[in-house]
């Protein structure tokens, strides 16, 4: 084919066409805001005024303020300076990392997000796509019918692999895991309320359910929902 019949050709023509709808996070991948590690609130602040909340208002999140939301639920840091290893916002036994982090939108709740599930990608700070469609009223329903959680703009499910951690220490991994899942959901609570959000966690739910609600990865656990919005 040359060069004037390739870009004749119908196929070639319906390429053109079609790309520029599925770039971004038709692709299964949005590139969130770069976080920012500086605030106008000071810790002390925030660990007085955070509070747990059950209502929240209509009004969508930013991708920018999601991202400092799940950033400061699992995100990375800069390495290490003398090993070179990745260092990340929560301490981890041996350094294994075995959290995972899902966030769960309906429709017009984020702004730049269709409704869908989506898993954090700490390394390139973006999100991968799960599944589409609203998962919130799913979840809450699987959370011993909690329905106010269907009504928050976001959902954030703190999960992890508790292999990686029970492969190396055994039955008392779990505790750990356990442990660095609640420094995950301290560090929401403080983010949310610095960002000048509401937030609230559960942690009474069907694990299964749950599961089968945003599509888990196999191996995958729930531990936390966080509810959070404005």
């Amino acid at each position: 084919m040359t060069v004037q019949q390739r870009y004749l050709h119908p196929a070639y023509v319906l390429l053109l066409i079609v790309a520029p709808v599925l770039s971004g996070s038709a692709w299964g991948e949005t590139k969130l805001p770069k976080p920012s590690f500086t605030g106008s609130m000071p810790v002390e602040a925030a660990i007085v005024a955070k509070k747990t909340a059950r209502n929240f208002g209509s009004a969508p999140l930013t991708l920018g303020q999601v991202s400092q939301l799940l950033w400061s639920a699992n995100g990375n840091t800069s390495g290490d300076a003398t090993t070179g290893a990745t260092a990340k916002v929560t301490p981890s036994a041996g350094a294994l990392y075995p959290l995972e982090i899902f966030l769960i939108t309906g429709n017009d709740t984020v702004t730049g997000l269709t409704a869908g599930v989506y898993k954090y990608d700490p390394v390139g700070n973006s999100l991968e796509t799960v599944s589409s469609g609203d998962s919130r009223a799913a979840v809450a329903q699987a959370a011993l019918s909690q329905m106010w959680l269907a009504r928050a703009p976001t959902l954030i499910v703190i999960a992890a692999d508790f292999g990686r951690t029970t492969s190396k220490y055994g039955p008392r991994g779990t505790q750990y895991v356990f442990m660095e899942a609640g420094n995950s959901n301290q560090n929401i609570y403080l983010q949310a309320t610095a960002l000048g959000l509401r937030v609230g966690t559960v942690g009474a739910f069907h694990d299964n359910l749950v599961m089968e609600a945003i599509k888990l990865p196999k191996g995958i656990s729930p531990i936390l929902i966080v509810a959070v919005g404005k």
